[in-house]
Parts: structure tokens; C-alpha cells; sequence
């Protein structure tokens, strides 16, 4: 409510500001005045505010301010000053009153009735203004021109400015939630990608927890110590809580990052999110690298997040590999062949050894470590091999040679990438 009067006070004291902004035609005390323009924009705006309320208060600021100012400067006599204040009121009243009843009070509203409302509360508010002044009387045609002229052109300026406004504001708000939409699919996908693979790691979880129990049973046969006996237990149920708490965490990732939040998208939207999240993580630490995209097809991918995952490591080993190059360059290209899809993720950077090559896809092997000898995080390029083959029934190579650059080519059966992820 306290935020309603100050919207209301605001908008008062701007038209009142704004209608010493005039010049007078046709009749004295008739002027033309900016307030007029900015009127329609504060009800566009303010629509929430009843508009009879919002002319009250600007009937009551306007006029009385001319007013005021005429009188200080003894522009007129005291009759004539109180005739234009008058009308003043009427005209700002008459506007609000029209407004109240052909449009605000209406549970439907758009831009087209309210370019229509606003040009008929200026031409009937104006016609009562000028009938006041002029004793209703001197009517011509000349006179409905002039009114309905301004009125329209008036209408026009600050329905298009208002319009415009709206528009620019659209726009800036849908691309900021694409933005959060663009952020949200980037983290789905790594917590997916992790998901599937704590997945998988359930199976050796039992395996650890079943050895343990049989080493307890065999150390019982043997009348080993009890010691060790109570060892072998304690990893046994130590295992099994361990593995009830990656349950857990499965079961929670699951149902926030499940199927129901796995919209289908275009594969040039996926690689665009790919591309400026890549760009927007490496320019502070890798402003030279250049990311090249080169795609024309226009398939629909319902089973997007694996494949983000799939490139977006492998365009990140990419810079890596260039080692801070001065005319670092990643190329993706996206080829249609038939019953598959290619992507080819290429660099120019230091390349790789045979010994190297033969080794990528091992799990485990890496050759990313920082400064304290951590390893880097990142799915791995033997999980991006294992995504390939079981998510997309595909293959991934590798060309590489030393110094002068990598490429690895994923092919990707076509039928998987356009298929809807199954439940498991």
C-alpha cells in the first residue's frame, strides 16, 4: 500500500513538472502540454493503481502548480487563473474516469485496446477541457481536427515509447532465465553423468561388502583371531552403510535431475550451451583459445545431458592440450552420415604420444594434476568412452601426433540420440 502512494505521488508530482513543458492553441488557457505524453506511460506501467485515485492526486498537483505559477507572475486575473485550473482538474479527471470504466475495471487487457482507450481519454478529455474555456460554444470542424490530430499523435508517442519499453525489458528477462535454463541443463548434466557412474560403482560396493563377509566366514573357519574376525566384519558393514548412503544419494540426485526435467532440445541449442559455458569458464585463464562450431543439422535431442557431458570433456581436454597457445584453436563439427552422427572435437595444441594414446581410455589414467598434485576433477575420458558405447551405441578414436594437434571422432548412432531415455 505505502509503495502505491509513492508510485501515486511520484507520477503527481512528474505531470506536474512536465505540463509546465506547453504552448497554447486555439483558445486562451488551452494548452498543449508533455504531461500528456507521460500520462499514458505511467498508467502502462502502473496498472495495478486505480486510475481514478492516480487523476485525483494529478488533478490536485497540476493544475493548482500552473496555477500557482500563474499567479506569481500575474499572467492573467484572478478569474482567469481559477478558469484554467479548473479545467485543468476536469481534463485530468475526465481522463481517469474514462480509463476507470472502458478499460482498467476489464479483466482482459492488451495493447491494442489500450492504444484505442488512451486515444479516446485524450480526444473526450481534451473536447471537455476546450467546451469549458470557450462556454460550449464555437464548435467547428476545424476545432474536432485539431483535438483528434493531437490526441492521436500523442497517443501514439507514448504508446510506442511504452510499448518499446515493455519489449526491451521482455527480452533482457528472457535472456537472463535462458541464461539460468542454459546454467541448470550444465549442472544436470555433470550430476547426471556422476549419477550413472555412482550407479554402476554399486555393483563393486557389493562385491567389497560380499568379499568382506565371505574373508569373515573363512577367517571363523580357520579359528583365526578374533580380532581379525571383527575386522573383516566391521569393513563388511562399513561397506554396506557406505553403500546405502550412495543409494541415498542417487535416489535424491535422481528424482531433482530425473526424467521428468529432461526437455528435448535442438542439437544446435545443446552445443550452444556447450560452447558459451566453455568460453565464459576459460577467458579469464585461456582468453586466446578460439572455439570454432561447424553444424547443419537440425535434429531434436530428448537425451541431452549425456551428451553435454560427452563433449563439453572433450572440448575442455582440448584446451588443455594448448597449453596456453597464443593462436589456440578447438574446431566441433557435426556431420549427418546416414544412420550415424560424427562429431569431431579437433585442436592444434601439443598432441599426444603413442604410449599416451594407447593409455586415454583407461579408468584411472590421467595426466591433469595441479600444483599440489590432485588430481583434476571431470568425468574422465574413459567414462566419455563408456557414455558413447552404452548411452549411444557408439565409438570413440583418436588421431593425435605431437606438437601439432589432436582430433577425436565420436560416432553416434542416430536412432539412440533421437531416443528418449529409458528409466532404469
Amino acid at each position: 500500500m505505502q509503495g502505491r502512494w509513492r508510485r501515486t505521488f511520484i507520477a503527481a508530482t512528474s505531470i506536474a513538472l512536465a505540463s509546465q513543458v506547453n504552448f497554447q492553441i486555439y483558445a486562451p488557457g488551452f494548452i498543449l502540454t508533455l504531461a500528456a505524453l507521460l500520462l499514458p506511460i505511467f498508467l502502462y506501467f502502473n496498472d495495478d493503481i486505480n486510475p481514478i485515485q492516480l487523476m485525483f492526486c494529478i488533478a490536485m498537483a497540476s493544475p493548482i502548480f500552473r496555477g500557482l505559477l500563474l499567479f506569481i507572475s500575474h499572467d492573467g486575473s484572478v478569474d482567469k487563473i481559477i478558469q484554467f485550473v479548473v479545467t485543468d482538474m476536469v481534463f485530468y479527471l475526465t481522463y481517469g474516469v474514462i480509463y476507470y470504466f472502458l478499460y482498467w475495471r476489464r479483466g482482459v487487457r492488451n495493447n491494442s485496446s489500450f492504444f484505442l482507450i488512451i486515444l479516446i481519454c485524450d480526444y473526450v478529455a481534451n473536447f471537455f477541457e476546450i467546451s469549458l474555456l470557450t462556454d460550449f460554444s464555437h464548435y467547428t470542424y476545424e476545432l474536432f481536427q485539431i483535438i483528434f490530430i493531437t490526441a492521436l499523435i500523442r497517443t501514439l508517442l507514448s504508446c510506442l515509447l511504452a510499448f518499446l519499453y515493455h519489449y526491451f525489458t521482455l527480452m533482457v528477462r528472457q535472456e537472463k532465465h535462458e541464461q539460468r535454463y542454459y546454467q541448470f541443463i550444465w549442472i544436470a548434466a555433470s550430476v547426471k553423468s556422476e549419477v550413472y557412474f555412482m550407479k554402476k560403482n554399486i555393483s563393486e560396493i557389493e562385491n567389497v561388502m560380499k568379499n568382506a563377509y565371505l574373508l569373515n566366514q573363512d577367517l571363523k573357519d580357520k579359528g583365526t583371531d578374533q580380532k581379525q574376525q571383527d575386522m573383516a566384519l566391521d569393513i563388511a558393514r562399513d561397506v554396506h552403510e557406505i553403500k546405502k548412503d550412495y543409494q541415498n544419494v542417487i535416489r535424491g540426485l535422481g528424482d531433482y535431475f530425473g526424467s521428468d526435467n529432461n526437455m528435448p532440445m535442438m542439437l544446435s541449442d545443446v552445443l550452444k550451451v556447450i560452447t558459451n559455458y566453455i568460453r565464459e569458464s576459460i577467458k579469464q585463464k585461456s582468453p586466446n583459445v578460439v572455439i570454432e562450431v561447424k553444424n547443419n543439422l537440425d535434429l531434436v535431442i530428448p537425451n541431452h545431458y549425456y551428451l553435454v557431458s560427452i563433449i563439453s570433456n572433450l572440448i575442455f581436454n582440448a584446451v588443455d592440450a594448448l597449453d596456453d597457445k597464443p593462436n589456440g584453436l578447438i574446431r566441433l563439427t557435426v556431420e549427418d552420415k546416414n544412420d550415424h552422427v560424427i562429431l569431431n572435437v579437433s585442436d592444434n595444441g601439443i598432441g599426444m604420444d603413442e604410449e599416451t594414446k594407447d593409455m586415454i581410455f583407461q579408468p584411472g589414467f590421467t595426466t591433469k594434476f595441479n600444483a599440489s598434485g590432485d588430481v583434476y576433477r571431470g568425468i574422465g575420458l574413459s567414462h566419455v568412452a563408456l557414455l558413447v558405447k552404452e548411452q549411444f551405441d557408439g565409438t570413440i578414436q583418436v588421431d593425435s601426433q605431437l606438437n601439432k594437434g589432436t582430433n577425436f571422432k565420436v560416432t553416434l548412432n542416430k536412432n539412440k540420440l533421437l531416443q528418449e531415455e529409458t528409466a532404469e
